[in-house]
């Protein structure tokens, strides 16, 4: 009778164990997607803004503002009444998980439930962005192969999956279209870090300044990357110019950090 215990209680600390392993991974995994997303948002598009008339963008935008804020809740409240107007769209899923995850322990559950529900929506978005850009190829669709591309970037944060090169093609194909635009030239550096090939990153963070664009997070990645590669002196350049440029950004700890 006591070894039958002890068999059962074996059984439930392999469970529970297996259990807390699984959501460190997750943790993890949404701490990634968070530092990618507020790449994202850091980023200054280059493109003159288009008047948005659209409910469901206006609801999101919102809702992604309460969250730039740091208002949370707020957040949650607005981006889940979005859900209502615009039910396929991951983007919502993805911003309701990241204001979960950052009130702290309590909410990580529920993150996590939202980022598996961003990530089985991504398919549909996947579907929808083909479909509407099969369906108009008069109009000008850069925006929904800019969205297309950065679903495939994110999804590849997901362990065992891969879509960066379907992303880079994307992005490459819009450059060569319209090589006006410098946000494809960002995200691509971004990607190439991923993939540690850093002198092809560098080159595209470079293409991203070029008209005179600036960014924290392109000098830091610029600098790791040159780091990377042993140019140490252009590496600490880049962290100067962030400290220079941006001396209230989070990442100019980080900057400081690297040059101490």
């Amino acid at each position: 009778m006591q070894k039958r215990k002890t068999g059962i209680g074996n059984k439930i600390f392999f469970r529970m164990k297996k259990i807390a392993i699984s959501l460190i991974l997750i943790v993890t995994l949404c701490t990634i997607i968070n530092f990618a997303i507020s790449a994202q948002e850091r980023e200054r598009i280059d493109e003159k803004p288009t008047a948005v008339e659209d409910p469901e963008i206006i609801c999101l935008e919102e809702g992604k503002n309460f969250f730039w804020q740091q208002q949370y809740s707020d957040a949650i409240k607005q981006l889940e009444s979005c859900i209502e107007k615009d039910t396929d769209n991951p983007e919502i899923y993805y911003y309701i998980a990241q204001s979960y995850f950052q009130r702290g322990q309590r909410s990580t559950l529920r993150a996590v439930r939202y980022f598996k529900q961003a990530y089985e929506y991504s398919d549909i978005a996947i579907e929808k962005y083909y479909q509407a850009i099969e369906e108009n190829p008069e109009e000008d669709n850069t925006n929904r192969y800019l969205q297309l591309a950065y679903i495939h970037q994110i999804r590849s944060l997901i362990p065992g999956v891969d879509e960066y090169q379907k992303a880079l093609d994307i992005y490459q194909q819009l450059i060569e279209e319209k090589p006006f635009i410098s946000s494809p030239h960002y995200h691509m550096g971004w990607i190439y870090f991923q993939q540690e090939e850093y002198q092809k990153g560098i080159e595209a963070f470079l293409d991203y300044l070029k008209p005179g664009l600036k960014s924290d997070f392109v000098y830091y990645h610029l600098a790791l990357s040159y780091d990377k590669i042993g140019e140490r002196e252009k590496s600490e350049y880049y962290y100067q110019l962030l400290l220079e440029e941006f001396p209230d950004s989070d990442l100019a700890s980080r900057a400081q950090k690297e040059l101490n």
